[in-house]
């Protein structure tokens, strides 16, 4: 039954494709599936109208427009290396998508691409790791996994396809032991400069995992680590960790120095809690982040006291949670400095995937009521980037018209 309805899904594709992907969603096992998911994360991305000049997308469009393709991929390289480049991933594309076509829409059916096939696969992830077990609470947790793998974030691409690539490698490479994927941990920075600091500590987590958990379970050094960063991000100000020593030293230099220094600067922490009390999205959005690690930790202790228990073999339970321990320490530190919080929502996905790992051999009324909790607590994040946030970007045609149609308004659009 789920194959055919999948298979509908891919007919359904080009005539209404918000319909032809939700049903794609039923078996997201199957090649078809993965190929509707990608398909569409492309008109996604190509249905971006750049008309709110607040979103990403409105910048990134500005400056393609104004892209010199007469530059080559080794000059593009050689800017990096000598460090009047950030990141390299956004002018990549702009580079390549130039050679072919100047639409900005163009631009973002490939950005969309690249970053639905890492979504797609991460959601893969979650579907092998919950197992057998399929109600409403899988759903639950599925559509909170899905919130932020979503592909709104295509809007913003440079960071979140550095953020769906970083999970993908970290699963891959610490939690089924893959090495191979610890090339996928150090590029992350080519796409998104804020994770030159982070990527090394993942690749020296796992050069050093085994002091953290063995067969018996987590390491108390890790436990409390993850209670004491958790109480300290309740007293952390904005900026109150100076990351000058990178720059001072030269660990970290060129463009990339430069804009740390700047997000790190009092005048950045002062702009940040100014747009968090004059902003009345930002105060609502405040208080359910709140709301947000309260939840993480009564549910990371949960899974702590739930996974030591266990009388069968816990090794991977072990291994998942260590890491889901050890990302949060860092991430709760992390939340404390301009953008430092957008980590968090890249370690809630391994929270999740390891509640629902949990739920498939926990049959008792506390696991319940956690994931039942955990619609409210996300609610806003569901709403907002599910559903407010693709209205405010995406052309109205998007919701209603075939592909035929959403491509010629694309190319009308940006005629000579």
């Amino acid at each position: 039954m789920r194959k055919r309805i999948a298979g509908l899904g891919f007919h359904l594709l080009f005539i209404l494709p918000v319909l032809g992907f939700l049903l794609s969603l039923v078996n997201l096992r199957s090649k078809t599936s993965a190929f509707v998911y990608v398909v569409f994360a492309m008109i996604f991305g190509y249905a971006i109208s750049f008309s709110n000049t607040s979103a990403d997308s409105y910048r990134y469009a500005q400056a393609f427009a104004n892209f010199d393709n007469n530059i080559s991929f080794s000059r593009i390289t050689a800017m990096y290396q000598n460090g009047e480049l950030r990141d390299m991933y956004r002018l990549l594309l702009f580079y390549i998508v130039s050679l072919i076509s100047n639409n900005p829409k163009v631009l973002y059916a490939f950005a969309g691409g690249i970053y639905g096939v890492f979504s797609y696969l991460s959601l893969r992830i979650f579907v092998k790791e919950r197992g057998a077990r399929f109600d409403n609470n899988v759903i639950i947790l599925a559509i909170i996994f899905f919130t932020f793998i979503s592909l709104t974030n295509i809007n913003g691409f440079r960071f979140h396809t550095g953020s769906v690539v970083l999970f993908y490698s970290l699963y891959k490479c610490i939690i089924q032991k893959k090495i191979i994927w610890v090339i996928g941990i150090i590029i992350t920075p080519l796409f998104h400069y804020g994770f030159i600091i982070i990527a090394p500590v993942f690749v020296l987590y796992k050069l050093s995992e085994g002091n953290f958990y063995n067969k018996k379970g987590i390491h108390p050094i890790l436990y409390y680590t993850f209670i004491l960063t958790f109480l300290a991000s309740w007293v952390l100000t904005t900026n109150s960790i100076n990351l000058g020593f990178l720059t001072q030293s030269d660990l970290i230099s060129g463009a990339v120095g430069e804009r740390l220094e700047y997000i790190n600067s009092s005048e950045v922490g002062s702009l940040v809690d100014n747009r968090r009390e004059s902003s009345f999205f930002l105060s609502v959005q405040k208080y359910f982040d709140y709301g947000i690690k309260i939840y993480v930790f009564v549910v990371v202790i949960f899974m702590y006291k739930s996974i030591n228990k266990m009388t069968v073999n816990k090794a991977n339970y072990t291994r998942l949670l260590a890491f889901v321990l050890f990302f949060y320490s860092i991430a709760f530190v992390a939340s404390s400095v301009p953008s430092g919080g957008r980590f968090l929502n890249i370690a809630h996905l391994f929270m999740i995937l390891l509640l629902g790992k949990l739920y498939a051999v926990d049959k008792g009324i506390k696991i319940k009521k956690l994931i039942l909790w955990s619609l409210p607590v996300f609610s806003f994040s569901i709403l907002f980037i599910n559903i407010m946030a693709p209205i405010l970007v995406l052309s109205p045609t998007f919701w209603y018209a075939n592909v035929g149609w959403i491509i010629l308004e694309g190319i009308s659009q940006f005629s000579p």
